[in-house]
């Protein structure tokens, strides 16, 4: 069964700030839009355990370009199918190139540190491991809050609370998974990702997010194949 609200969440980012702990860490930035404001809850681990792979590309050309311009502040309900805004790492093309590719995909770098100071081993390789996502996304957010027309494009799962749309989650690929715990969530056109949007500078940044468990050979229901 694919995700649920598959949307976009079009914002004003104001701030960010990490969030969680153990194996369920995000980087949780607030964004001004109509209806909110709202939050997007970025994977920086794995809640399962699987490496996280991550690219950040600059000079990104969305393969929807005008589509997106035209989209207001705030979440919108995307249809998960091609031809649309919707996004999918296998089979999304910009300029007859594929969107994303999984040789572009990185490790988060492993850590060196040992314990140390009565800190546990473990609580030091995880804040090592996720480091260097984090202050990617936290240069990207600060350069869009300083340009003031800077606008950040969230693809995901939206949430709510007590019935008001509050926030997008499921931030990464949404395809793939293994039997298992996230295997329900499998499905076509609907995989997550950040698109950072500078007017001022006329560059787009996209930011990927995938797990090392998650395959790129999947059929059309978004299973491994």
């Amino acid at each position: 069964m694919p995700i649920t609200n598959y949307s976009v969440l079009v914002g004003d980012p104001v701030s960010g700030k990490v969030v969680g702990g153990g194996k369920s860490v995000h980087y949780q930035i607030t964004m001004q839009g109509q209806g909110g404001p709202f939050t997007a809850a970025v994977n920086i681990q794995s809640t399962d355990g699987s490496e996280v792979l991550y690219a950040i590309v600059e000079d990104f050309t969305p393969p929807d370009e005008a589509g997106l311009l035209a989209l207001p502040l705030g979440m919108h309900r995307l249809k998960s199918e091609e031809g649309g805004l919707a996004l999918d790492y296998v089979r999304s093309t910009v300029a007859g190139e594929a969107m994303i590719a999984r040789e572009q995909m990185m490790l988060l770098p492993k850590a060196n540190e040992k314990a140390k100071g009565g800190k546990g081993e473990e609580e030091l390789l995880r804040r090592a491991r996720t480091k260097a996502l984090e202050n990617a996304v936290v240069t990207l957010l600060n350069m869009t809050v300083e340009d003031k027309d800077g606008v950040i494009y969230a693809f995901g799962s939206s949430f709510a609370d007590d019935g008001k749309v509050d926030g997008i989650h499921d931030i990464h690929m949404n395809q793939g998974n293994p039997k298992g715990s996230f295997s329900k969530d499998n499905g076509v056109w609907q995989d997550g990702a950040l698109l950072i949007h500078l007017p001022s500078k006329g560059t787009w940044t996209a930011v990927f997010l995938a797990f090392q468990t998650e395959s790129w050979d999947t059929d059309a229901e978004g299973n491994q194949a």
